[in-house]
């Protein structure tokens, strides 16, 4: 693989005006890790990640927690959490965007992948979306042909 125009890169992205119910529709639907979220000129703005959409659905004093036996219901809290994050702006739970050229080298891709806590990174070309590249992707793509010599 020389660059990144050779992988198979998944279409998941959002427009920034969507709410977070529509970016955790896309980001399931699609299987991937993370999806972009686009302005009106294709270009990414950030990234709504499997981490937001949890951190966004769940209480954040869960965290603080080390377990929730205590807890045995708490289908009333959460259905309240989701009611209240569902109309938001996906804009109020992205993050900033991480995103490679698409003539990028797969060794460049997998330095990138190395520094996210996440399973795929937002491919651009001359700053404006093209896909989104996983690591499993990026992985196939490098295998792929040694597997078929």
């Amino acid at each position: 693989m020389r660059t990144l125009r050779e992988a198979k890169l998944t279409p998941a992205s959002v427009r920034n005006t969507a709410t977070f119910r529509e970016a955790a529709d896309a980001l399931c639907e699609a299987g991937v890790s993370a999806l972009a979220v686009l302005g009106e000129d294709e270009r990414v703005l950030g990234l709504f990640t499997d981490d937001d959409l949890v951190a966004g659905l769940f209480p954040r004093y869960l965290k603080e927690l080390r377990h929730t036996a205590f807890a045995e219901d708490m289908d009333d809290v959460l259905a309240d959490r989701v009611a209240r994050v569902s109309p938001e702006p996906v804009t109020r739970h992205m993050r900033a965007p991480v995103t490679v050229e698409v003539d990028a080298s797969a060794t460049h891709a997998a330095e990138r992948f190395l520094h996210v806590p996440w399973g795929a990174i937002a491919v651009v070309e001359r700053g404006r979306f093209v896909g989104m590249l996983t690591e499993v992707a990026l992985a196939r793509s490098l295998l792929d042909p040694l597997l078929h010599s």
